[in-house]
């Protein structure tokens, strides 16, 4: 009596099937990706801007003179005199940054302090739940605020510091 040969491979109901699922799920996650880069992007640009004013402020201790920190459109950029020590530019397709006070051209102190006290807020197509709330106090010190929310806690209610 001859043995019948087991069949390998998929059936094209078990292949429809999969692919169904496979769409399912790449409809739930494409999304939630662009997403995710996108809320990088803002965050990436917000601790960026967070990190330049630090270093404006270490710079105007450690050579005991005043550094400005000044918005030239999309770019800000670190001055001490004439010579730009550091600049960084901002895409404005990924996330736009607004001040108070408008426009912030801020000098750092020998002494850390810095004038004007400024508040940043970095939003993307003016979603504020997605925004990132930076401030510099007169003392020199900056502070950045989890995305979306404001000094005391509460959401942001719009882009505008």
């Amino acid at each position: 009596m001859p043995r019948k040969l087991k069949m390998r491979g998929f059936t094209l109901i078990e292949l429809m099937i999969i692919l169904v699922l496979l769409s399912i799920v790449a409809g739930i996650a494409i999304p939630n990706l662009t997403r995710l880069i996108t809320n990088h992007q803002i965050e990436n640009q917000a601790q960026t801007l967070n990190s330049l004013l630090q270093f404006a402020r270490t710079e105007a201790v450690v050579r005991r003179t005043s550094v400005a920190v000044v918005n030239n459109g999309n770019a800000w950029a670190v001055r001490l005199g004439g010579q730009t020590l550091i600049q960084e530019t901002f895409d404005p397709e990924r996330a736009s940054v607004s001040t108070l006070p408008n426009p912030a051209n801020i000098t750092f102190n020998s002494n850390g302090s810095a004038n004007p006290a400024t508040t940043f807020v970095v939003c993307h197509e003016d979603n504020p739940i997605f925004a990132y709330r930076l401030i510099l106090t007169a003392s020199g010190h900056s502070r950045l605020y989890p995305r979306g929310k404001a000094e005391d806690g509460t959401d942001l209610g719009d882009c505008n510091p």
